[in-house]
């Protein structure tokens, strides 16, 4: 059984982003390659169901600013890059709710000889706004969520055909004043191990296992689950590319009620299918999954979903795109409550590139959700206008004090 003692998760998290700096600043940059990657946006919009409600739709202008810097030195045995993202909202007409978000995170990747170590940490400060669509869908209330990720990798090339891969994540999440609102703070970790046979040059077989452990402790649930997949990653072409796979998961959970603890266990179908396309300029980009994934609501959540971002240019200054993204959240056993939803998020866009860095962009987004204890749902449609700035990629040395 996998066990994580972090008692103080946040200083640990705190910790490993100031070990990231220093790790960053160690290296002599006269002999390596530094990039920073500074970008700027400004959005105004309007959103006829901010909250997406059933009932009584709120709705609103607002304006959003973000500004975000990527930094980094890459080498040919090592990548490693430090970014910092801030971006805050304002609604004119429901002023509660406005917030500032923030993101600071660390990746980086070492190669010695047949190994390839990898280590990445994150710290995001947000809302429920946005971090329960995937999961809960509770995005009617603007409450701080906080958390915590820690991911060491390892990678061993043990013939020239065949590749060991392993990892262990940690993320602790923490929800403030949600007192009368069906959160509740989280921890969840995993362990994972796949095995990659090179069969030829197109084709590489996979096979991985995971081990997943669940922990909310103010509720006094936990969760353990182990899954098994076998797929397939294939080369369809210099430019395309697709990865599926496919197994069974079992889990097996302890609820406590008035006659005490409830241990249940089920299983389920887990899958994972992957198109990548690139063009010229811009690609495809289409995820579709079904996996066991932690929640705010005191469980594991059987959810199966699809992401999509699509980019094309049209002309040489005109660029359409399309994020879309689905989620379908079921509890493991079957039974019916409310985490059975249904979520969908459809946003096409229309951008007109100005100068080498300026882009100017339309775009339109469709929000639906579903609950199944409830016959009615929520819609929301909204319109923004955003300006970006993406200035062009310089060495680091030129824009900060590390040399």
């Amino acid at each position: 059984m996998l066990t994580i003692e972090t008692p103080q998760p946040r200083r640990v998290g705190f910790g490993a982003m100031v070990l990231a700096f220093l790790l960053l600043a160690s290296f002599d940059a006269e002999s390596d390659i530094w990039y920073v990657e500074p970008n700027a946006a400004a959005r105004a919009f309007y959103d006829d169901n901010v909250r997406l409600s059933t009932t009584d739709p709120q709705s609103s202008f607002g304006a959003i600013v973000r500004g975000e810097i990527l930094a980094g030195r890459r080498t040919e045995v090592s990548d490693i890059g430090v970014g910092l993202k801030v971006d805050t909202r304002q609604y004119s007409d429901v002023s509660e709710l406005d917030r500032t978000n923030g993101a600071l995170g660390f990746r980086s990747r070492f190669q010695v000889n047949r190994h390839s170590l990898g280590f990445d940490t994150s710290l995001d400060y947000d809302s429920t706004l946005t971090s329960e669509e995937a999961t809960t869908g509770i995005v009617q209330v603007n409450k701080r969520r906080s958390k915590v990720f820690v991911r060491p990798s390892w990678r061993y090339e043990l013939t020239e055909r065949t590749t060991l891969d392993a990892g262990v994540s940690y993320e602790d999440v923490s929800y403030e004043d949600v007192d009368v609102i069906p959160l509740t703070n989280y921890t969840f970790a995993r362990a994972s191990f796949a095995v990659g046979y090179q069969l030829t040059e197109r084709l590489q077989l996979v096979g991985q296992t995971a081990y997943d452990e669940y922990d909310a402790s103010e509720v006094d649930t936990r969760s353990t689950s182990v899954g098994v997949e076998a797929g397939l990653k294939y080369l369809l072409s210099e430019t395309s590319t697709i990865r599926a796979a496919a197994g069974i998961r079992q889990s097996d959970a302890q609820t406590p009620t008035e006659e005490g603890v409830i241990d249940t266990t089920n299983s389920g179908p887990i899958f994972e299918l992957e198109w990548t396309k690139d063009f010229i300029v811009g690609g495809i980009e289409l995820l579709a999954e079904r996996s066991l994934v932690p929640s705010g609501r005191g469980t594991l959540l059987d959810t199966t979903g699809i992401n999509l971002a699509f980019n094309y240019p049209i002309t040489e200054r005109w660029t359409f795109g399309l994020d879309a993204s689905g989620y379908r959240n079921r509890n493991p056993g079957g039974e019916i409550s409310g985490n059975d939803r249904d979520f969908v998020n459809l946003a096409p866009r229309l951008e007109r590139r100005l100068t080498e860095a300026l882009r100017l962009d339309l775009s339109y987004r469709y929000r639906w959700q579903k609950r199944e204890i409830s016959e009615d749902d929520a819609v929301s449609n909204a319109v923004f206008l955003s300006v970006t700035y993406r200035w062009p990629r310089e060495p680091l040395r030129r824009w900060s004090l590390l040399r």
